[in-house]
């Protein structure tokens, strides 16, 4: 590779590497939603896996309030979330929690117990992964190391030091039980400034935005505008 294209590729991947977060490539399952045979490959915008439920935009009229579980954390084997500590665990679980009461609490009046037009939002951090804050800064602001992250993001989906996480996730009827919809995604931190100096900053604004894309998606489906 010569200079000129070193260069290039080394401008192109700090346009591209600029975002807070980004969608990795692909996600594991660990055993939190269990029916996975009714998922699917989610399309663009859309989580890694999804399923909605084929009548779900004349579904979604019928509530008007959410009980939201305490988010889980789901450790399977080699799971990155298995070497968070407990504190780290509960405090992400928080996080996580607050963030998507925050978000459906302006759409919806938030409830603890179900019942008629009630439906249940679940949720369960399944990997999470600080970013190296030293390494990831030096990575930031280094063109050669971040070309060298940018070329590791398009081909294993996640850069050098960033921080990682996935979620698991199912919107459900209160009292059936029935699935309106599911989902399952991963995040990995773009090579920016916000929250540097925080090694949870990255998870965090992958968290904040799962939590207004959930908004976004309720609201669609209240309209009976959302994409299946």
């Amino acid at each position: 590779m010569n200079i000129k294209t070193l260069t290039l590729l080394s401008a192109s991947l700090l346009a591209t590497g600029c975002a807070t977060t980004y969608q990795a490539n692909e996600v594991e399952a660990t055993g939190f939603l269990g029916a996975y045979h009714m998922l699917k490959e989610g399309g663009d915008d859309q989580a890694l896996l999804v399923y909605h439920a084929p009548d779900v935009n004349q579904l979604c009229k019928n509530y008007n309030k959410v009980l939201l579980e305490p988010i889980t954390t789901w450790v399977k084997e080699e799971s990155s979330v298995a070497d968070v500590s407990a504190e780290d665990r509960q405090y992400l679980q928080s996080y996580l929690y607050q963030s998507v009461k925050k978000a459906l609490g302006s759409d919806y009046q938030l409830v603890n117990q179900p019942g008629t037009g009630v439906m249940r939002v679940r949720g369960a951090i399944t990997e999470a992964e600080g970013s190296w804050v030293v390494l990831d800064t030096l990575t930031s602001i280094h063109p050669g190391t971040v070309a060298m992250s940018g070329i590791k993001q398009m081909a294993l989906g996640a850069g050098t030091f960033v921080a990682e996480t996935a979620v698991e996730f199912s919107i459900e009827d209160s009292v059936t039980r029935k699935p309106l919809m599911m989902g399952i995604d991963k995040r990995a931190g773009g090579k920016n400034w916000t929250k540097k100096f925080n090694s949870w900053g990255k998870v965090e604004a992958s968290y904040d935005y799962w939590a207004e894309k959930l908004k976004t998606r309720l609201a669609e489906c209240r309209a009976g505008k959302l994409e299946i």
